[in-house]
């Protein structure tokens, strides 16, 4: 949206008094600074992490496995009873999990074990 889009925009807003701000030029001011704001971390290492995180948390499943593993699941064939997937989505769930750091995985041999790093934290949002 360009300027002057924005700027008729704004001045539609603020004559039928639907906001609470006085002027278009300092709405404009303060948006203008909040656009800067947003450009300034989109450049930051940990936007890309945040953006890691919002997408793992994003699905019901991970959340489910996430929970699960909180409450004492350890590895994936637990998990693939738990929530009645597949391995191999199982796996791709555990995947996105772990880049966005919200689980660790410990190998031994062929056995892989799976911890939470989210410290009980949705058992306490979810009140389990």
């Amino acid at each position: 949206m360009g300027d002057s889009e924005l700027e008729r925009k704004l001045t539609e807003l603020l004559d039928l008094q639907l906001v609470k701000w006085e002027s278009v030029s300092t709405r404009i001011t303060e948006l203008t600074q909040i656009k800067d704001i947003i450009i300034s971390i989109r450049k930051k290492e940990r936007y890309k992490e945040g953006r890691k995180l919002v997408k793992a948390l994003n699905h019901p499943t991970r959340l489910e496995i996430l929970i699960a593993i909180d409450k004492g699941a350890t590895c994936s064939c637990e998990l693939e009873f738990i929530t009645g997937l597949a391995q191999a989505t199982v796996s791709h769930h555990l995947n996105i999990l772990e880049d966005a750091e919200l689980i660790t995985r410990d190998r031994k041999g062929k056995w892989t074990f799976l911890q939470s790093e989210t410290r009980g934290i949705l058992s306490t949002l979810f009140d389990l």
